[in-house]
């Protein structure tokens, strides 16, 4: 590679420079000459964070985007050289270049025609071919809306990439985050549209899910998540409610969409497989102009499938066009826009347990079994969302990122459910119907400064901004009945059935939250101290009827102030200790027996932890331990029956580990261990009800384990080979009353794919791709909606897909 200079240009550095300055006494004295040998040791790094390193040990600034680093990684870096050299040399094979003059070193791309050159290097190390695994997720730019590096984070994080997404061939959001630690999804078949996973012990709902820095939205029946248009996925563990606001203590799950691209992509699918599935999807990116200043891409995906259950569809089409522009110098404009419409059952699926986990003088539950009305239980959904992002360089190393999506959803839901999800006679199931369309739009925006200021001896990332969002919702709900049972051995459908006159309710439901949030990460030597806290303001006002034309309207307020405060100190082993204590806060609605409202549930969690990422070896290891409790929960009245009262806790604890590597040029490996003691610590039942207090949370596993091992083969017979295997351990949980014991398990997912230009020219770009998930399948369980009752896990699985790449 052959640095180029300043012919650059300077809109490529658009979406806010990053200034990774040098230290303070550095920044008063005159700069060291370009020329002048200079001790550097700098093992391979996530580019962002290596260029950070070299700023410091050269006293340097550098100057970059934070989209143009983002995914690539440095060479290693050791012994002495002249600055020019070494940058030379950590950019080796990214094909990025750089302008060094006047003690500031300029990265960008390099340009044909730059009119000056610099002096050719020599550079070591040859650029990763493409069958290289995939290098280790660790992004400059965390969860945090700062471009944080993971190690200094004071929480919890897991990271899946789009590779990752790949490699497994994930189908859905709970597939995604199958290998994450402390992360507990709900699997669900046939699909059951509000996202349902446990993080730390706490069930995370879709406001606590946030698609590009923005929650994704408070309707949980419109949402779903197509992991085909996400880039990268990640897992903040534990309160985040200082950055994002209302939020459970469990913390966030941040999907990234995908954005245009630097350099052409264009890539093609089809898939087929298990359940009658067919799939097609396109992922198309490319410059408009021939600067590159106008960049699109276009992801689509379309789908027509069943699934394990009978009458059940899984059909899909997902649209996502998006527009980037460098609108001149500091400024980058991104659109994005999508439609989702799918397209699934309308039965609730909560399988008794008898005929499950437990015997069932019958046999045992097929499950594929339908618990509902075909043709009248239905679930159908579509949502277009539409928004911006823009980031403008100020003066002063300021940057202004302003973000906006506005969203509308529309519903049709004929749910089929039961009173308990017990057997009758020990083989028939009673249900009832309940006709519930919903229509709703969604408004949420977010506008920040960052700026990166040096005090004296310590470097400050600043982040102020505020956010807002409004919601409105309208629901009307009509009961049905069912006049005949289901057989569950022997199931015949089509009986009578009859909707009743009148409406169950008819609300409109309105929501409003402001936010306002600081925070300040100040770094000294090794070590980072992070400071944060938030100001939110939420109203609810719910107006319509209930049943019997009562009419309906209530306003609740509620305020709170959550705070986040975290130490870590990175040693130049690798090795990088934190921690870290933080609180959260999520309203709740209702009010209790004197007609109060309820304030918001309250959660804290402190956590301390050790990440390693060692020198000249390309992995992260992270453990940590925490204890996080959360307040306020509702729980039944005993001085008034039918009413609730804010008196129930639950506490969480436990240890998490957590291992990414790569391993020589082929070889990827992912590793986890949770072991989470969920428990009610307070409850209050009424008399003759069930005490919960000591009861393990339901759902939530003690112990979950999993590994990822991913093998490319670039010799031999085996040449374009890429096989992958992954086993997953869930082990035993329980119902909310602890009555009923749902057994662990264990499954092992595999992927087989093949690069068919192996074969000859005629083939290059087209691939093969087998994956199956719960290869030896198995059945398994997870506590269902009622006390007896268990959702019936995925069983196999096979997916085959033809890919074109160019």
């Amino acid at each position: 590679m052959s640095p180029h200079p300043a012919g650059f240009v300077l809109g490529a550095l658009a979406l806010g420079w990053s200034v990774l300055a040098a230290p303070p006494a550095a920044l008063s004295d005159s700069v060291q000459p370009a020329a002048q040998d200079m001790p550097l040791a700098i093992p391979a790094l996530p580019l962002g964070e290596a260029l950070t390193r070299f700023g410091q040990q050269t006293g340097l600034q550098v100057l970059y985007s934070p989209d143009l680093v983002s995914g690539r990684r440095s060479h290693p870096l050791s012994g002495r050289m002249p600055p020019a050299a070494g940058l030379a040399e950590l950019l080796g094979g990214t094909g990025l270049s750089f302008d060094l003059r006047d003690g500031m070193a300029t990265i960008g791309r390099p340009q044909e025609d730059a009119a000056d050159v610099l002096p050719a290097l020599r550079v070591e190390g040859r650029p990763p071919q493409s069958g290289r695994a995939a290098s280790l997720a660790s992004p400059d730019r965390s969860v945090g809306r700062t471009e944080t590096p993971v190690e200094d984070l004071p929480q919890g994080l897991s990271v899946v990439t789009r590779a990752d997404l790949d490699q497994r061939d994930v189908q859905d959001i709970n597939g995604a985050l199958a290998y994450s630690a402390g992360v507990r999804p709900i699997d669900y078949p046939g699909g059951q549209g509000a996202i349902d996973v446990y993080v730390r012990g706490f069930r995370q709902s879709s406001d606590s899910v946030l698609i590009d820095g923005l929650r994704s939205g408070f309707n949980p029946y419109g949402l779903e998540y197509e992991p085909f248009g996400v880039e990268r996925l990640e897992v903040l563990k534990g309160p985040a409610s200082a950055i994002y606001g209302a939020m459970p203590p469990g913390g966030a799950i941040a999907l990234t969409s995908k954005r245009p691209t630097d350099q052409p992509l264009h890539r093609l699918q089809l898939q087929g497989g298990s359940h009658d599935r067919r799939q097609a999807t396109a992922d198309l990116s490319d410059r408009i102009d021939a600067e590159g200043s106008l960049r699109f891409r276009l992801t689509a995906l379309s789908r027509r499938s069943g699934t394990q259950v009978d009458h059940t569809p899984d059909d899909r089409l997902y649209v996502a066009p998006a527009l980037s522009w460098s609108a001149g110098e500091g400024t980058e404009i991104t659109l994005l826009a999508s439609l989702l419409d799918f397209r699934k059952m309308g039965a609730e699926q909560s399988f008794p347990v008898s005929g499950t986990v437990l015997d069932n003088p019958y046999g045992r539950l097929d499950s594929s079994l339908f618990l509902g009305y075909p043709g009248v239980s239905s679930y159908r959904s579509r949502t277009l969302s539409a928004g911006y992002e823009v980031r403008h360089a100020l003066a002063g190393d300021w940057t202004l990122r302003h973000s906006l999506r506005h969203s509308r959803s529309r519903v049709g839901y004929r749910w089929s459910s039961a009173d308990s999800g017990a057997l009758e006679a020990d083989r028939y199931y009673r249900f009832g119907l309940q006709d519930r369309p919903k229509t709703s739009s969604t408004l949420l925006a977010d506008a920040n400064l960052q700026s990166a200021i040096t005090t004296g001896p310590l470097r400050h990332s600043l982040l102020a901004g505020a956010d807002h969002a409004r919601y409105r919702v309208h629901e009307t709900r009509r009961h049905g009945t069912v006049a005949d049972p289901i057989d569950v051995f022997a199931p015949v459908y089509g009986g009578p059935y009859a909707w009743d006159e009148a409406l169950l309710n008819d609300l409109t439901d309105r929501i409003r939250q402001t936010g306002l949030y600081l925070q300040d990460e100040i770094a000294a030597a090794g070590w980072r101290l992070t400071l944060g806290g938030r100001l939110d303001w939420s109203r609810t006002d719910v107006r319509g009827l209930l049943s019997d034309s009562v009419p309906v309207e209530t306003t609740q307020l509620d305020r709170a102030f959550t705070k986040r405060i975290g130490l870590a100190h990175r040693f130049d082993n690798g090795l990088t200790p934190y921690a870290g204590y933080a609180t959260s806060f999520q309203p709740t609605s209702g009010s209790d027996a004197q007609g109060r409202p309820f304030s918001p549930s309250r959660g804290a969690q402190i956590e301390t932890g050790l990440r390693y990422r060692p020198e000249g070896f390309d992995g992260l290891f992270t453990a940590s331990l925490f204890r996080a409790v959360q307040r306020n929960l509702t729980t039944a009245d005993p001085d008034h029956p039918g009413y609730l009262t804010q008196t129930g806790e639950t506490r969480s604890r436990g240890v998490e580990l957590e291992a990414r590597t790569t391993i020589g040029d082929a070889t990827d490996l992912t590793a986890a261990y949770s072991y989470t003691d969920a428990r009610v610590t307070r409850d209050t039942p009424t008399p003759g009800g069930t005490d919960k207090t000591g009861k393990r949370v339901a759902s939530v596993p003690r112990h979950a384990a999993s590994v990822w091992l991913r093998q490319r083969f670039a010799d031999g017979p085996a040449d374009g080979l890429t096989a992958g295997i992954g086993t997953r351990y869930v082990g035993a949980t329980y119902n909310a009353a602890n009555s009923v014991r749902v057994p662990s398990y264990t499954l092992v997912d595999v992927s087989l794919g093949y690069d068919l230009d192996r074969l000859g020219p005629s083939l290059d770009g087209v691939g093969l791709t087998l994956t199956a998930t719960n290869l030896f399948d198995r059945r398994y369980f997870a506590p269902g909606f009622y006390e007896d009752s268990v959702f019936v896990g995925n069983r196999r699985a096979v997916l085959a897909t033809l890919s074109y790449r160019w």
